[in-house]
């Protein structure tokens, strides 16, 4: 979904966020940049962790792309038994998004006209939750990193859809480092039920009743059926095909890990990934 904040009935255009401004020195660097996916279905902390990255990889050798600044304009939106479905691969504009990450991949830089949809510092968003503490310990875990290591640019994609079935595979290729946030469908029905609603292109959304049991879980469910065994023994949840994840490079959260958690795990990664991808095994 577009960013969530508080209702503004007089603010239809949102403000282009801080690091949107900031161009990426993609073509600065003599290799090309990493681009590091956070996908997972929604309030399971992905902009949280993305914004976390961006405070331990600042600018100008970091950058974040939010999949929801590709959503379609309001009246292009699916609906699905007769409401809008946001959380569906029909409400983004996938070739776009496809061209830009590309384009920043092969050294080029962000479109000045990629508009960031809402507010990032909406109450809601952001890297709360995380002590920053724990920011500054993954700062100085990261500066132990070899120097050809940290000399590489990278650019942090957070979306609930990047590894979805619907998701073209040139798109999905595109990603260096791929992982897949994890949260119950307690915690993440609970969380998207607490927020206020969705600034969006052309006006504010806000989800009607039943549309997280009608909608925003089923189609996380039908999506990533080829990732999670759904209905093993749940069927909202279900264990992990390692097989199947780890052919496509997906590195998976625990869904009962706490934000912090996730966050050491995701930079421990890193580490492994990165140093494999700059000696050539990427």
């Amino acid at each position: 979904m577009p960013t969530s904040r508080h209702p503004d009935p007089t603010s239809s255009k949102p403000p282009l966020d801080n690091a949107k401004r900031t161009q990426p020195t993609t073509s600065s660097s003599a290799q090309p940049p990493i681009l590091l996916a956070l996908s997972g279905p929604t309030s399971s902390g992905k902009t949280t962790l993305a914004t976390a990255l961006h405070e331990i990889f600042p600018p100008p050798h970091s950058l974040t792309i939010h999949a929801d600044d590709f959503y379609k304009p309001d009246s292009q939106i699916p609906t699905k038994d007769g409401v809008q479905d946001w959380d569906c691969a029909g409400s983004l504009d996938l070739e776009k998004f496809r061209g830009v990450l590309r384009t920043i991949k092969e050294g080029g830089e962000v479109p000045a006209d990629l508009v960031r949809q809402g507010n990032f510092e909406d109450g809601v968003h952001g890297a709360k939750g995380i002590k920053p503490e724990a920011i500054e310990r993954m700062k100085l875990e990261v500066e132990a990193w070899p120097e050809e290591v940290k000399g590489r640019n990278l650019i942090i994609v957070d979306g609930f859809l990047l590894f979805g079935r619907s998701i073209p595979g040139p798109l999905r290729d595109l990603f260096d480092i791929k992982f897949l946030l994890r949260a119950s469908y307690e915690d993440a029905k609970r969380r998207r039920e607490n927020r206020n609603g969705y600034v969006t292109l052309e006006g504010f959304w806000q989800d009607p009743p039943g549309y997280f049991d009608n909608v925003v879980w089923p189609n996380y469910l039908e999506e990533h059926g080829d990732l999670v065994r759904f209905g093993t023994d749940d069927p909202k949840d279900g264990p992990l095909d390692e097989a199947r994840g780890s052919a496509q490079r997906i590195s998976f959260s625990d869904p009962h890990w706490g934000l912090e958690r996730c966050l050491e795990w995701v930079v421990g990664v890193m580490t492994r990934e990165i140093e494999g991808l700059d000696s050539g095994n990427g």
